[in-house]
């Protein structure tokens, strides 16, 4: 299942990809062009802006409104919504910037872009092919896997 968020959704965007989801995020983005892309590429519509409801005839099914302001709470409506199964291999599978599949690194190629202290404790790099940032898994990687377990996500 892909997504895309309404401009108001960027918390639940990076929740999304976290999981391993395809979900597309822009800050702004006119109601025309978010539909338009949905319906093009077959993603569903994630929005709190209640008039999108006028849409709900060419999406059916594939507009969620969410409801809570809450990024933990806007997850756990899409998650159950759709009755969506956590993959763990999909886990931090995507770019939380800009959504692309992300690449295994090995280490050594990126030595020089890496903090020392970061290349001494770590092995396992992934690198994001669109905007070339580079991924490891840190304590904050372990809060978030903390967090998902305690609301039920994984």
């Amino acid at each position: 299942m892909k997504f895309i968020c309404d401009d108001n959704l960027g918390k639940l965007a990076k929740w999304l990809r976290t999981l391993g989801y395809d979900t597309l995020f822009f800050d702004p983005i006119e109601d025309g062009e978010l539909i338009s892309k949905a319906l093009k590429e077959n993603r569903v519509v994630l929005s709190r802006d209640t008039h999108l409801s006028r849409f709900k005839l060419k999406l059916g099914e594939r507009l969620l409104r969410i409801e809570s302001d809450q990024p933990l709470e806007q997850l756990n409506q899409v998650v159950q919504h759709f009755k969506l199964k956590t993959d763990k291999s999909q886990l931090f599978s995507r770019c939380l910037v800009c959504n692309q599949p992300l690449e295994k690194v090995e280490k050594e190629k990126i030595k020089d872009r890496l903090y020392p202290y970061v290349y001494q404790t770590q092995n396992n790099f992934m690198r994001c092919p669109g905007c070339d940032r580079i991924f490891w898994s840190a304590t904050h990687v372990e809060r978030m896997r903390r967090t998902l377990s305690e609301e039920g996500v994984i």
